[in-house]
């Protein structure tokens, strides 16, 4: 008898020990769970930073552009007529290239997360290709 009441308690024992880790195990999963959606959204606050600051940079960049553009449109102007014809073609693809990355700039803020790393190294380079092309037109002008 002694031995199927100590068998009885070790039995019991043995249930109560199992329904503790299946409790801590419950607990456990839950904060899991809650560190990764806190993880989840402190990671896309900070994509959302980003993004937001590149655009500006851009935004910046687009309208430095703009401005030596304008400048250079006088500096055509005043060209020889012999080669006004081909520095006027330079500047009419110039500024398709500056309505380009304009149209590029405006499609980042429809971006998502997934394709924003892609659409930001599209961006850089159609920005730095605008600016070589500005430097080659502005190196042509007399």
């Amino acid at each position: 008898m002694r031995w199927s009441t100590g068998m009885l308690w070790v039995s019991i024992a043995g249930l109560m020990i199992c329904q503790n880790v299946r409790a801590e195990s419950t607990v456990g999963t839950d904060k899991i769970v809650k560190e990764a959606r806190e993880t989840i959204e402190a990671t896309k606050e900070y994509t959302d930073q980003q993004k937001t600051a590149f655009q500006r940079k851009a935004q910046e960049e687009l309208a430095a552009l703009q401005q030596q553009i304008a400048a250079l449109r006088g500096k055509v102007a005043d060209a020889s007529a012999s080669t006004r014809a081909e520095l006027q073609k330079s500047l009419n693809e110039l500024e398709k290239k500056k309505d380009g990355v304009r149209e590029q700039l405006d499609g980042l803020k429809q971006t998502t997360d997934k394709k924003w790393q892609d659409v930001q190294d599209g961006m850089n380079s159609a920005l730095h290709e605008l600016k070589q092309s500005y430097q080659k037109l502005l190196s042509r002008i007399p």
